[in-house]
């Protein structure tokens, strides 16, 4: 098997369960505008693609010009109560726990804002602290662009053939594929059941987070 030196982890539905926070920060949004709220399935289903299209999501007849209100008062909101009901994923502690014992280094690469990631990151004292924190506009580009996944490998100081790079979306295998790593498939995360073949390519599956804590424990022993 190839030597793993460092990991790399994809932030909401791989790292962090934000869906709830999400869910909530469209309820309120709804709320405040007199519309009825989409259900919390239909949100986690749709939370890997972005605040654009949670907001299409929930105000679907919106013009551009109302829907860019709509998505700056959502994103707001968001903002607001970034980390009511945010946590890392039940199970996948002990293997952060396991990473920082062993002194592995590790870190994020999302498509998420620096903006909302720094500031959601914030409320969590992770075992270690990640060695890089790579943001959907820390760069030009972004995911499945395989710049940001060159420059987290980089901060963390390995080559990307020693990374594994872990994600719930096609998006994020393709992106470690692009960049030559290792990749592992959250299934657990944001994908709908139906799509869940899309994550195939990957050279690891994980059902549950526990199963990515039993595998950093016994590559890491």
């Amino acid at each position: 098997m190839t030597q793993i030196d460092c990991i790399l982890f994809d932030l909401d539905g791989t790292l962090l369960d934000t869906s709830y926070d999400f869910s909530y920060a469209l309820n309120l949004t709804c709320a405040e505008l007199g519309q009825t709220p989409p259900g919390y399935a239909e949100v986690r289903n749709t939370v890997s693609q972005g605040g654009a299209a949670l907001t299409r999501l929930a105000f679907p007849e919106a013009d551009d010009a109302l829907f860019e209100q709509r998505r700056q008062q959502f994103l707001a909101n968001y903002h607001d109560h970034i980390a009511l009901h945010t946590q890392v994923f039940p199970g996948l502690l002990p293997g952060l726990v396991h990473l920082a014992e062993k002194n592995i280094p590790w870190g994020i690469v999302t498509n998420k804002p620096e903006k909302l990631t720094h500031h959601l990151l914030k409320n969590f004292d992770f075992p270690s602290a990640p060695q890089s924190i790579v943001c959907g506009d820390t760069l030009p580009i972004r995911k499945p662009n395989p710049e940001p996944m060159w420059l987290a490998a980089e901060q963390c100081g390995f080559a990307p053939e020693k990374c594994l790079y872990l994600g719930d979306h096609p998006r994020d295998i393709e992106a470690g594929i692009n960049a030559r790593m290792q990749t592992g498939a959250a299934l657990f995360g944001y994908l709908p059941e139906d799509k869940i073949d899309n994550l195939d390519q990957a050279d690891f599956l994980f059902r549950t987070p526990y199963d990515i804590t039993q595998f950093l424990k016994e590559r890491f022993n």
